[in-house]
């Protein structure tokens, strides 16, 4: 099978790499395809996948934020151009997507069919390539998951480890509760649904429940090191450009309708990434 992934130099895309590695990969980044151009959904037609995986986004919300026309094309419409090329091929695509598409003021966990309501330009950018990939692509899976950590690349375990290894200060919120998804955790269990024909919305997460900050003082515990130097933000002096949701906890609601749910805790998965690490 011929898989290709986008944003393949990516944090998630190379966990995806990796994963799909017995199959024929086409590992595409961003040097490779500009998934804004129009052009995109030819040069997906030439290369004639059986699957398309998309991670590829500026997940950054305070850069989407800051610059919301580069946002809205490379998160929606790029999105958009891969759709359709899936569709024309009739093959399966694989979105991958946010839990910021949710407000955070139901403060209590979301299933896939709790309305979204996204607060910032990254949510409702990613909300507009869900609705894309749905009307263009019959054969979809769109994967919401959260605040999604590994052993390689930057991303937010790496960047606490470092820290906390060369004894510098960190500052991260109390307040803003959320999932979150061990990379190699989310990859295994999309892998699995990419095999089935059961098309549609799937949140996919570890269980738990964290703050920024609880999640850095975890890391903390589990290597040993002091927690001193981990300091909360307040709310008033939390300054960033991008609103976040205070309550974005995800729940695998449909996974579990299914039997699908046997992802195991983010402590656990969290073990296992700094062991490797």
């Amino acid at each position: 099978m011929k898989v290709l992934i986008t944003g393949a130099n990516g944090f998630l895309g190379q966990y995806f790499v990796k994963d799909f590695e017995e199959e024929e990969v086409i590992p595409l980044s961003h040097k490779d395809i500009n998934i804004e151009d129009k052009e995109t959904i030819e040069k997906i037609l030439n290369l004639d996948p059986d699957l398309v995986i998309h991670p590829a986004a500026i997940r950054s919300p305070d850069i989407c934020e800051k610059d919301p026309e580069k946002a809205w094309k490379v998160n929606a419409l790029g999105s958009k151009h891969i759709a359709i090329a899936c569709s024309i091929l009739n093959i399966p695509l694989i979105y991958i997507s946010t839990d910021y598409v949710f407000s955070g003021e139901k403060y209590s966990p979301y299933t896939e069919f709790d309305p979204p309501n996204p607060i910032n330009v990254y949510g409702k950018t990613k909300l507009a390539g869900e609705i894309f990939t749905k009307e263009f692509c019959k054969k979809h899976f769109i994967i919401r998951t959260s605040y999604v950590f590994g052993e390689y690349g930057n991303n937010a375990l790496t960047q606490i480890y470092n820290a906390l290894k060369e004894g510098k200060e960190l500052y991260f919120t109390n307040y803003h509760y959320a999932s979150c998804t061990y990379a190699e955790d989310l990859v295994k269990k999309v892998k699995e649904l990419s095999r089935t024909r059961l098309y549609g919305t799937y949140h996919i997460v570890n269980k738990g429940v964290i703050t920024r900050y609880e999640f850095a003082c975890k890391v903390a515990e589990i290597l040993g090191f002091p927690k001193e130097k981990i300091m909360k933000i307040t709310p008033e002096n939390y300054r960033a450009p991008a609103k976040r949701p205070l309550y974005s906890v995800l729940e695998n609601y449909t996974l579990k309708l299914y039997d699908m749910d046997d992802l195991p805790s983010y402590e656990e998965s969290l073990k296992k990434a700094l062991k490797n690490i």
